[in-house]
């Protein structure tokens, strides 16, 4: 009997060594999963700086193109090329975080003020609300002739109020004393929360534009970087396969996300012009509202509208009649023309694989889950799309998905697909 040679056994003992600690790994995951999420919610907090950073130098990256382009083209006309390159670099960072900028202090300094005279007026006019509602109530319980009962139930009422002072509310008075200290010191501290956490995010969001300039401007330098530790670890053509595999994942995600925006941004544009036309009260608001949350597919039309329409409802109910009109109109618009015509097919997905990666991804990530769990999903299904053909073309079975229509079975001689009827067929 022939031996085997020790080159055998020793890549056997490795095999069992690696499956045997990545065992111990899963279970050490699985049975300190708290830990391991406060640890990873710790880690983003610390790197949301970057997180941040990235995202903006990700979006502002075909302006810093488009800019960086054209400056190094008329500058080198002028100066040596690598000062004309070196040159177009600096200005184009700088242009595009202006840009950057400009549109944040132009979109907060235009909201806040009608955000502030929306609410202001809502405040004034809340008690002309109360009375109208008020008065409505009469003139139901006098028509359904309610009155009789309503006056016995406020008298329950007024019976269970008073029993309720005696013998919970004033007993409690003294303890409430005792613990006033402590509510307020608690009041306190949620206020200096807030305060914080309002810091935090003008500190992160300062951050992320300084990262953002440093990505933007070595961007050239980084991608090779990334490139030459990509090749150096997959080798040739796995490298290959890896570089194919990435550039699809920023045509979708880059895709998606930019023409997203796009589409949000014409979208609240049109909800103005429309809210306008038909004088439509609070409609700089509603206007905003309605384009950011449009970014979110499919669920972002109704988290939307519901508030707004809710709110053009203490105004007037006609008024919010005509708003519901006008939002199924304009999203039926951005649905079916405005948004496949920007967007085209970037993604691939079915609607129900849409509705799956919103939920999911949502619930996983919140609200920026429900907002790139679409393009995340897509990639994910590509992947896996790209496996099973590869499993398939090895077995030498059709990748067409029509001829697994009515399967019935697959004949192991010839590899004939034999098909069952279909319910419409005798």
């Amino acid at each position: 009997m022939r031996k085997r040679p020790l080159g055998d056994y020793v890549g056997i003992g490795l095999t069992a060594l690696a499956v045997i600690a990545a065992s111990i790994l899963i279970f050490f995951f699985i049975y300190k999963f708290n830990v391991i999420k406060q640890l990873a919610v710790h880690l983003v907090e610390i790197l949301m700086p970057f997180i941040v950073g990235g995202v903006i130098a990700y979006l502002l990256a075909p302006v810093y193109n488009a800019l960086c382009r054209n400056l190094d083209y008329y500058l080198s006309l002028k100066l040596k090329p690598r000062r004309a390159r070196q040159l177009a670099n600096g200005l184009s960072v700088l242009l595009s975080l202006l840009l950057a900028l400009g549109l944040v202090v132009g979109l907060v300094a235009l909201v806040v003020p009608q955000l502030i005279s929306s609410v202001m007026g809502l405040i004034n006019a809340m008690p002309g609300y109360l009375d109208q509602t008020s008065a409505w109530l009469d003139q139901v319980f006098q028509h359904y002739n309610l009155g009789l009962s309503v006056q016995q139930a406020f008298d329950n009422f007024t019976v269970d109020f008073e029993t309720w002072l005696t013998n919970d509310l004033l007993p409690s008075v003294q303890d409430l004393s005792k613990q006033l200290g402590e509510g307020v010191n608690s009041f306190l501290g949620g206020v200096f929360n807030g305060v914080l956490a309002v810091f935090q995010v003008l500190k992160n969001f300062v951050l992320g534009l300084i990262v953002a300039a440093y990505l933007l401007a070595d961007k050239e330098r980084l991608s090779a970087l990334a490139k030459k530790l990509l090749y150096a670890i997959l080798g040739v053509q796995r490298g290959n396969g890896a570089m194919i595999r990435i550039r699809y994942i920023h045509k979708v995600f880059g895709g998606f996300l930019l023409g997203k925006l796009l589409d949000s941004l014409i979208i609240g544009i049109l909800c103005f012009i429309g809210t306008s036309l038909l004088r439509l009260p609070y409609t700089l608001l509603v206007s905003v509202v309605i384009g950011v949350t449009n970014v979110i597919p499919f669920f972002g039309p109704f988290l939307g509208a519901v508030p707004c329409g809710l709110l053009i409802l203490l105004t007037s109910p006609i008024k919010c009649v005509y708003f519901i009109i006008f939002i199924l109109a304009l999203q039926q618009f951005d649905g079916n023309i405005l948004g496949p015509k920007i967007l085209g097919n970037t993604t691939g997905l079915s609607a129900f694989s849409v509705l799956f990666a919103i939920i999911l991804f949502g619930g996983l990530f919140g609200f920026v889950g429900m907002i790139i769990g679409v393009p995340l999903f897509a990639i994910i299904a590509s992947i896996v799309t790209e496996l099973v053909n590869g499993r398939l073309r090895e077995k030498e079975m059709s990748l067409d998905t029509q001829d697994y229509v009515h399967l019935d079975y697959v004949d192991q001689q010839d590899r004939r697909y034999v098909k069952r009827k279909a319910p419409t067929e005798k």
